[in-house]
C-alpha cells in the first residue's frame, strides 16, 4: 500500500494556515478593544472590595442573628 503524502502535507496545511488566521484575527480583535483608563478601573475595584466587605459583614451578622436565635430557643448545633 502507498500512502498519499501529499494529501497529508496539504492538510497540515490547512490547519497551519487556520490557526494561523485564527491567532491573527485574535490579535486584531484584541487591538479594537477600548481599554478603560487606569483611574476608572482603580474607582471599580474599590467599589467591588466595598461591596464584598459590606456583603461579608451582612453574613455575619445574618449568621450570627439565627444562632442567637436558635441558642435562646435551646436548639444546639
Amino acid at each position: 500500500m502507498e500512502k498519499d503524502t501529499n494529501f497529508n502535507v496539504k492538510e497540515s496545511n490547512e490547519k497551519k494556515e487556520i490557526k494561523e488566521s485564527t491567532i491573527k484575527n485574535f490579535v486584531k480583535e484584541v487591538k479594537r478593544i477600548k481599554w478603560p483608563k487606569s483611574s476608572k478601573t482603580w474607582r471599580w475595584f474599590g467599589i467591588t472590595i466595598a461591596f464584598l466587605v459590606g456583603f461579608a459583614i451582612f453574613c455575619f451578622l445574618v449568621t450570627f442573628a439565627f444562632t442567637s436565635l436558635w441558642n435562646s430557643i435551646g436548639i444546639k448545633s
